[in-house]
């Protein structure tokens, strides 16, 4: 099942399995490996929110909350406007990262080759051991913490977990989504309500989940609003 996490307001479950890691028995190695002020600091807090925005216009068109969905969408694009400056965002192909494997590629590629600003949306520690019901909960206070920055906690809870843990970064492809949060704001103003949730899912399908390595790695660049940003795609 693929999780897409949001270290802002929200944590977004759109299909569900933990992501892999190698095992170990040093409770002090998770807190050690975690970093988590470092894993928090790479990700966008404008690209986050607008990403939990995403949803939630999702949701309130599914409950007929028009009005609301029209609000969340314009405050969306907004927020991917400010995150396009706010040097989280890297350029790499799609088809040049590798997805988590319990995760896999994302329902709807990116042109093979094509150099993209990858914007990171979120993030989630994960293990593949079988872990105790004191342990299940302490990995879950972590990305409960890691959603709203407190990572002093976060280490602590994962000392708690006492096991190697794997950090995996949501990834949105920052023209593919301003393009589809810009034809579903025009939608809504034609009162197409359902080819504006259309576009509004074609955005949440683009997420790519990789470990946090490939962020760790990539430098930075502060990313610029490309001309495809607002065209069909």
């Amino acid at each position: 099942m693929r999780r897409l996490m949001i270290a802002g307001s929200a944590l977004l479950t759109l299909a569900g399995a933990p992501a892999f890691a190698a095992p170990s028995a040093d409770a002090s190695m998770a807190a050690d490996q975690a970093h988590a002020d470092r894993d928090f600091a790479r990700l966008s807090k404008d690209g986050q929110k607008a990403l939990a925005n995403i949803i939630l216009a999702q949701q309130a068109l599914a409950s007929n909350q028009n009005g609301q969905a029209q609000s969340l969408i314009n405050e969306a694009e907004a927020r991917l406007e400010k995150a396009a400056k706010d040097n989280r965002a890297f350029i790499k192909a799609e088809d040049a990262m590798q997805p988590v494997p319990s995760h896999g590629a994302p329902k709807r590629l990116a042109v093979s080759g094509v150099p993209l600003h990858w914007l990171p949306v979120g993030g989630e520690y994960a293990v593949t051991d079988t872990l105790a019901p004191a342990q299940q909960t302490a990995l879950a206070n972590a990305n409960q913490h890691m959603k709203t920055g407190e990572t002093k906690l976060v280490n602590q809870d994962l000392q708690v977990v006492g096991t190697k843990v794997q950090y995996v970064v949501a990834l949105a492809p920052l023209e593919m989504i301003s393009g589809d949060v810009h034809r579903a704001s025009v939608f809504m103003d034609g009162g197409d309500t359902k080819s504006a949730g259309d576009a509004l899912q074609n955005a949440v399908d683009s997420i790519l989940f990789v470990s946090g390595d490939v962020v760790a790695v990539t430098h930075p660049t502060t990313a610029k609003r490309h001309k495809m940003a607002n065209s069909p795609s």
